[in-house]
């Protein structure tokens, strides 16, 4: 193992099995990983990050980390001075983790690099934000000298994720170093739930078998969240029914990890609302009918009228099924799930083609659906579409942009029926 190779990954995973100061040393060891890929690649890599700055740079670019000042003296000599934050992109707390804890107050920043002709300051932060005490103490560090207030920018690490994705395709072969290197940083973004959704990979669907550690439960549990807002912007854009997503707490030995999307006001189960569910071998985007207040407002619409109910479901384009399910209550709160009736419509071909089945608002299968909610205490009904493992796994090639068209416009076709059932209900809900 290379020393910048153990220096990016080997303290993180570290602090993160002892348990000790697990933010702290992410902080410290994210911006070191930032600071010995800009260092250990060839000098255009530092250059173009600082472009990508606004920063006019001739190399060499020198580098400190963890120091209260570079001495007044050489901040006085720079034309461009920056002070950058760098925070996350998201601030939603993992539930199966401990509280945050605020970051140390000691006036020292994170990082400086320099040159004759420009200075910036780096302070990072991995949960929170920037203190506006620490960027006042900050710019008066840059102020040396002058009057006038340094520059100051945030950007988040995702943004940081996506500037080294970007530059990937440049590195040409005689510079295998740098590809490596800047490889492995951008996965480790990605590991620690730094950077925006790219994709599914093959290990998040495995860890639903092997359930390997702590570590892949976070990193898992990171891209699904990362996949989720990437739905969420999508579907709140569409129709302003989806104001939030919901994650479900996702346990090391649970065999599926799901977010549910709808209404913000955490009532979102009341309603007929959207999830997808994540598991060893597929991605399932299904309607999701679940508490007695949707399953009643359901049963009512069919009961005034079953025509409507059985034409908005034929108009949804194939292929889905209809899941039935009977809750009965474990303990408190808590409720097995058992498969009463499962009809599909669309995944397999008839030899006969015509108006068969879902497809058909005259189908028995209809007769069937309809029937068993009103003879089953505790019904819960879901209309689906399966994307297989494969499937999904071609989708998140080229960064995962296909595979979150293909959710959002699965939830879009289906949008209709969660309107049909909510409406007017949710729409009196909101104006109250």
């Amino acid at each position: 193992m290379t020393d910048f190779h153990h220096n990016i990954f080997y303290y993180y995973r570290g602090a993160q099995r002892s348990g000790q100061d697990r933010d702290q040393q992410l902080e410290d060891n994210t911006t070191k990983a930032l600071i010995n890929t800009l260092e250990c690649c060839s000098p255009m890599v530092a250059l173009k990050f600082l472009a990508w700055l606004g920063i006019a740079a001739t190399e060499p670019v020198k580098f400190e980390l963890q120091k209260e000042t570079i001495g007044e003296g050489k901040i006085r000599r720079k034309s461009q001075r920056l002070l950058l934050g760098l925070v996350p992109s998201r601030g939603t707390k993992d539930p199966c983790t401990g509280s945050e804890r605020p970051a140390a107050e000691d006036g020292r920043p994170d990082t400086w690099i320099y040159r004759d002709d420009f200075v910036v300051l780096i302070e990072s932060k991995v949960k929170g934000s920037l203190h506006s005490d620490q960027v006042q103490r900050y710019s008066q560090k840059l102020q040396a000298g002058t009057k006038q207030l340094p520059r100051y920018e945030v950007r988040t690490w995702a943004k940081v994720h996506q500037f080294f994705a970007s530059i990937l395709p440049e590195l040409s072969d005689e510079k295998d170093k740098d590809k490596w290197i800047v490889k492995q940083f951008t996965q480790y973004l990605e590991w620690n739930g730094m950077a925006e959704f790219t994709g599914l990979e093959e290990g998040i669907f495995d860890f639903f078998v092997t359930h390997d550690d702590e570590d892949t439960r976070q990193w898992v549990r990171d891209t699904v969240q990362s996949f989720a807002e990437k739905i969420k912007a999508e579907l709140l854009a569409f129709d302003s029914f989806y104001q939030s997503y919901h994650m479900g707490t996702l346990h090391l030995k649970d065999e599926a990890c799901w977010v549910a999307f709808g209404p913000g006001d955490h009532e979102f189960k009341q309603w007929a609302h959207q999830t997808i569910s994540l598991n060893a071998y597929a991605l399932d985007v299904f309607i999701n009918v679940e508490l007695k207040p949707a399953i009643d407002r359901l049963k009512g619409k069919i009961r005034q009228d079953r025509k409507a109910f059985r034409e908005v479901i034929a108009r949804l384009p194939v292929p889905f099924s209809i899941q039935l399910e009977e809750r009965k209550k474990k303990q408190a709160a808590q409720f097995d799930y058992y498969i009463i009736a499962r009809l599909e419509a669309g995944y397999r071909k008839d030899p006969n083609p015509g108006p068969y089945g879902l497809k058909d608002p005259q189908s028995d299968g209809f007769d069937y659906i309809e029937k068993f909610l009103e003879q089953i205490d505790l019904p819960c009904l879901s209309v689906r579409r399966h994307i297989d493992r494969n499937q999904a796994l071609g989708l998140s090639q080229g960064g995962g942009s296909a595979l979150v068209a293909e959710v959002v416009g699965i939830m879009k076709a289906f949008h209709p029926l969660v309107e049909f059932i909510n409406e007017p209900d949710y729409t009196c809900h909101r104006k109250s």
